[in-house]
């Protein structure tokens, strides 16, 4: 699977979606990597599956209390995916999403050009009369 398609999830993403009703005991499932978030002070008992976790993010939540696991150990717990919870991060949150959309510097576009420089030279419009 593509880098694009497992996108990173944080902590408190995680957290914020396994708080709501009826999720507390079940597994949050996260096809990419989880990563830590300093903003968050108390991390809650939870078990994790996750292709990677970073070690600050691992450390966290084992001195929680809660436990990761691989794919395959939750292949062979839940073989049919119950009592999981799928989550994902933001896909378009990558930087090479803000110069998709209209040409640079046409009207009411904020798509960002590839140049170095915004200056006058570089990747402007033709100068048109109205």
């Amino acid at each position: 699977m593509s880098k694009t398609n497992r996108p990173p999830v944080s902590m408190a993403r995680l957290i914020r979606n396994m708080k709501k009703t009826g999720r507390e005991s079940k597994i949050a499932v996260v096809v990419g990597t989880v990563t830590d978030d300093v903003r968050i002070f108390n991390i809650p008992k939870m078990t994790i599956c996750a292709l990677r976790v970073t070690e600050r993010a691992r450390a966290r939540v084992l001195k929680a209390g809660g436990e990761i696991i691989t794919f395959d150990q939750l292949a062979l717990r839940s073989p049919r995916g119950a009592n999981t919870v799928l989550l994902s991060g933001p896909r378009k949150a990558r930087e090479s999403y803000r110069h998709f959309g209209p040409a640079p510097n046409s009207k009411h576009s904020h798509t960002k050009p590839y140049v170095r420089s915004k200056g006058r030279k570089f990747e402007r419009r033709r100068k048109t009369t109205y």
